[in-house]
């Protein structure tokens, strides 16, 4: 018996051997990988120069079909060409397929790829690269997917600054999707105090909870004890931590800077006017902490560009950057990483304005 107990032992590590063997031999041959040369944590440094892409091996030129697009999406996370919206459309800067967008050049070696815009690209919104699926190398293997690239510029505020036509004062409702390095989205009501003659902004940001005292029975419905009301984008019951779909939906929540999930803090910076009507939006580096969970965010950048739209409401979107986000209270933070992702705003109508708290006025 202890002999063929051995026997087998024998058998079945001379067969794990065999399969160790085989995987080692029969490896996986991936389609060519992407980076983008100097992009770090979703922002590049100047929009005046050309976006070089790197691919881990030479490409087929005919597989590549390359896109600088702004990053919009509906409430789905679909980008316009991807929605069930045929009405909507790609705002696209580049287009490989496209002269008339700029230049793309692939070296000689097939493994690098600079596009060069006729104008610099804009500072402040968030850009998407998006590569088309079916990127291949020379041995066929290739995407059937498409690949996506969240990137954005941020701007410098001048020492001088510069007159502005941004409101002096609004309140706002901003949405911001944390990428890194955790997915989680952060509902925010500001105060934003605007200098007209130098540009310079404070502006305060508190949690954006939904509103718990909304009647549902005037919706004809009938919400559990653990559910809310949401009135948009069609009344439906929910739970407090649904996420908002777009920023049109902020009569949907109030501002919290005192319970126990609540929380607020400063941010100061400069709005530049830009030529085509536009606006630049910049900060200096803030901290936010949170009480529960204990959060510690620093460094904080939301780099965005804001117009007004058809019906005249100023609406905002970018980049959203933090040096680091720690886990715990101080001074027990445990640091995670960086923070990366993006942000949407809208200016709230001045009759419909829930209590928001106020920055400190200098």
């Amino acid at each position: 018996m202890a002999e063929r107990n051995f026997r087998s032992r024998v058998v079945a590590w001379l067969a794990l051997a065999v399969i160790a063997l085989l995987a080692g031999c029969f490896r996986v041959d991936n389609p060519p990988a992407t980076t983008i040369v100097g992009l770090t944590d979703g922002v590049l440094l100047d929009p005046s120069k050309p976006i070089v892409l790197e691919f881990s091996e030479p490409i087929v030129p005919s597989s590549l079909r390359v896109r600088l697009v702004r990053y919009e999406i509906d409430p789905e996370g679909n980008l316009f060409d991807e929605d069930p919206d045929p009405e909507s459309e790609l705002n696209v800067l580049f287009d490989s397929t496209d002269p008339a967008t700029g230049v793309g050049t692939l070296d000689a070696a097939r493994t690098s790829y600079s596009l060069a815009l006729p104008t610099p690209a804009p500072v402040g919104p968030q850009l998407a690269l998006v590569i088309d699926a079916g990127l291949a190398d020379d041995k066929g293997n290739h995407w059937v997917t498409r690949q996506l690239f969240k990137l954005g510029y941020q701007l410098s505020c001048s020492a001088e600054g510069k007159p502005t036509k941004f409101p002096a004062l609004g309140k706002y409702f901003w949405l911001i999707a944390v990428d890194k390095p955790v997915a989680a989205q952060i509902q925010l009501l500001s105060e934003l105090r605007v200098n007209p003659l130098t540009g310079e902004f404070v502006v305060q940001m508190t949690n954006g909870e939904r509103n718990k005292a909304l009647d549902c029975s005037q919706y004809g419905l009938t919400c559990t004890a653990t559910q809310v009301c949401r009135t948009l984008p069609v009344p439906a019951c929910v739970l407090s931590s649904e996420k908002g779909g777009t920023v049109d939906e902020y009569p949907d929540f109030i501002a919290d800077a005192t319970s126990d999930v609540g929380f607020s803090f400063t941010i100061r910076g400069c709005i530049v006017d830009q030529p085509d009507g536009t606006f630049s939006f910049a900060n200096l580096p803030a901290e936010a902490i949170t009480k529960k969970p204990a959060v510690v965010v620093s460094g904080i950048n939301l780099s965005s560009s804001w117009k007004a739209d058809a019906e005249g409401v100023l609406r905002g979107a970018g980049t959203f950057t933090a040096d680091q986000v720690g886990l715990g209270a101080p001074p027990n933070t445990i640091p995670s990483g960086k923070g990366t992702g993006s942000h949407a705003e809208r200016k709230i109508p001045d009759d419909f304005a829930p209590p928001i708290p106020s920055p400190p006025i200098p």
